[in-house]
C-alpha cells in the first residue's frame, strides 16, 4: 500500500491521487453549473488530469442549480449515468451549504475594513441593492452601479457621472457593430421569420398601376393548396389596395404599415408565420 505525506488539511497533489485506492479517494472539482470546460464537464466526457470516473462511482453534486443553467447541469448529470457512475443531487438540502454571504458577514466585513464608500459588485441587481442599503445603514457611503456607468470617487460620495456603451461587439465585414444596435436582432428575426418585399406603384392620382410586386427570401414557394405563395400575397394585397381609401393612399407612412400587417396575416394563415416586411412605394409625378 502507498503512503503520503498529506497537507495539514488532509489533501494530496492531484498526481499522487491516482495512486490512491478509489474506495479512499475524494475529489473536490470544479463545474457545479455545468460550465463545459470546468472539471465535471470533462470528466463526464473522458479523462481529467489522468482521472477517469467508472461504473460504479459516485459524483456528489452539493449545489444548488442556478435557475437558467438545468440544461447543461443535466447534460453532465446524464453522462455520469451512461457511464454507471452513481449521480447524488441535493434534493431535500441535505448537503448543500451556501457560500454567499448572509447581512452578519457584510456587516463584519464592513467592520473590518471601514470603507470610506461602498461599491456593491456580486450578485443580482436585488443584492447589490441590499448590500448598498446595509452600507448606508452603517453610515458608510455607498452607491448601486451597474455596466457602463462611470463613477467619480473623488468626492465624498460616489456618483455617476456618466454612462458608455457596453456589451459584445461584432466585426461585420470592415464595420464595429453592436450587440443590443439592432443589427444583430434585425437578422435573427429574418432567419427566423423569412423576408418579403413589397413594391407598390402608385400615379401622380394616388391610383395604383398594375398589382403590387412580392418578392421572398427565406420562405416556402408554396402555400395551402400548393398555389404559389407569392400569387396569393400579391392578389390579397391588389384587392386590399382597390378597397383602400383615398385618404390612406396619400398617407406613405400608414399605408406601408396596412400592407405590412395584411401580408403578415395572410401569411399567416397559409404558411403559419409572419415574416419580415419591407415595402416600397413608388409615386409617378406629372411632368
Amino acid at each position: 500500500m502507498a503512503t503520503f505525506d498529506t497537507n495539514k488539511d488532509g489533501t494530496i497533489s492531484p498526481e499522487e491521487a491516482l495512486e490512491v485506492p478509489r474506495r479512499n479517494l475524494m475529489l473536490l472539482v470544479t463545474g457545479s453549473q455545468g460550465e463545459r470546460r470546468a472539471a465535471s464537464a470533462q470528466l463526464s466526457r473522458g479523462k481529467y488530469l489522468g482521472v477517469e470516473m467508472r461504473e460504479g462511482d459516485t459524483f456528489l453534486f452539493s449545489s444548488k442549480t442556478i435557475p437558467g443553467n438545468e440544461r447543461e447541469v443535466l447534460r453532465i448529470w446524464n453522462a455520469f449515468s451512461e457511464k454507471g457512475v452513481n449521480v447524488i443531487d441535493d434534493t431535500g438540502g441535505k448537503y448543500h451549504v451556501s457560500g454567499h454571504a448572509n447581512r452578519p458577514d457584510l456587516e463584519h466585513v464592513h467592520r473590518l475594513v471601514l470603507p470610506d464608500m461602498l461599491i456593491p459588485m456580486h450578485g443580482e441587481h436585488r443584492h447589490l441593492r441590499e448590500h448598498s442599503r446595509i452600507a448606508t445603514e452603517a453610515g458608510i457611503a455607498s452607491a448601486v452601479v451597474t455596466n457602463g456607468m462611470m463613477v467619480d470617487l473623488s468626492g465624498d460620495v460616489p456618483e455617476v457621472v456618466e454612462h458608455v456603451e457596453t456589451g459584445r461587439i461584432y466585426l461585420d465585414g470592415t464595420a464595429m457593430v453592436g450587440a443590443l444596435d439592432g443589427v444583430v436582432r434585425d437578422r435573427i428575426r429574418m432567419a427566423l421569420n423569412g423576408h418579403a418585399l413589397v413594391t407598390v406603384i402608385l400615379d401622380e392620382n394616388d391610383q395604383p398601376m398594375g398589382e403590387p410586386w412580392v418578392e421572398l427570401m427565406g420562405l416556402p414557394p408554396t402555400g395551402r393548396g400548393d398555389r404559389p405563395l407569392v400569387e396569393t400575397l400579391e392578389g390579397d394585397l391588389a384587392s386590399f389596395i382597390d378597397r383602400a381609401s383615398r385618404k390612406l393612399l396619400k398617407d406613405d407612412v400608414k399605408l406601408e404599415d396596412e400592407i405590412r400587417k395584411v401580408l403578415r396575416q395572410v401569411a399567416m394563415e397559409e404558411i403559419g408565420k409572419k415574416p419580415e416586411v419591407t415595402v416600397v412605394i413608388s409615386r409617378l409625378t406629372a411632368e
